[in-house]
């Protein structure tokens, strides 16, 4: 079991939106009102269970308001927000529906149950070692472009924390990959697709 507890650090403006409190900025407020947030869920990318709208319901009995949802490349490789071919490889051009169609789905459920999602965009130990060997993003894994075009590594061994994965580096004013960046304003822009149509969503970055 994962324990949450969510602290006011970002949220969408706008009345009824989830955002920190007028009054108190240590808490947040939902619909005008107060709120303190705290979840447990089985894993920290939910939106890919199986039995979602079963372990909503459970976390609503127990009283939790609270989850959250990392849009990262852990998952199995037919859960991946990317197409696979038959050759295994991944196509940055063309979206897994499953993948998005179960994200859609669970911005919804946690709506119905008054359970607020806080997304992760990136997270750092899903771009490293094991986790990179299956990732859409790994150059050997997609048809989109090759290691030297991309500046990605085929291997990256070392802790997440060392920040040596170029991926989190690729606007102008850091290290202006042309190449990667498109493909990753193209998957958040189809994650906001569906996010902003909701107000009870807060959003990370990076984990």
């Amino acid at each position: 079991m994962i324990l949450l507890m969510a602290s006011a650090c970002h949220a969408a403006e706008g009345d009824g939106r989830i955002q920190p409190y007028e009054d108190n900025p240590r808490y947040w407020q939902y619909r005008g009102e107060p709120v303190l947030l705290l979840g447990g869920s089985e894993t920290d990318h939910i939106f890919l269970l199986d039995d979602l709208e079963q372990h909503l319901d459970d976390i609503a009995r127990a009283g939790g308001n609270y989850v959250r949802c990392t849009m990262s490349q852990r998952e199995g490789l037919d859960l991946k927000p990317y197409h696979r071919g038959d050759d295994g490889e991944f196509d940055l051009n063309e979206w897994n529906t499953d993948y998005w169609e179960r994200f859609s789905n669970c911005l919804t459920w946690c709506k119905e149950r008054d359970i607020i999602i806080q997304i992760e965009v990136w997270d750092r130990f899903d771009y490293s070692r094991d986790m990179w060997q299956h990732s859409p993003w790994r150059p050997d894994n997609n048809v989109n472009y090759t290691g030297e075009e991309s500046g990605l590594a085929a291997e990256y061994p070392d802790h997440p924390g060392r920040n040596a994965q170029p991926f989190f580096f690729t606007t102008p004013q850091q290290r202006n990959n042309p190449v990667l960046l498109p493909y990753q304003q193209r998957f958040v822009e189809k994650m906001l697709s569906y996010s902003l149509r909701h107000d009870h969503v807060l959003y990370c970055m990076d984990n």
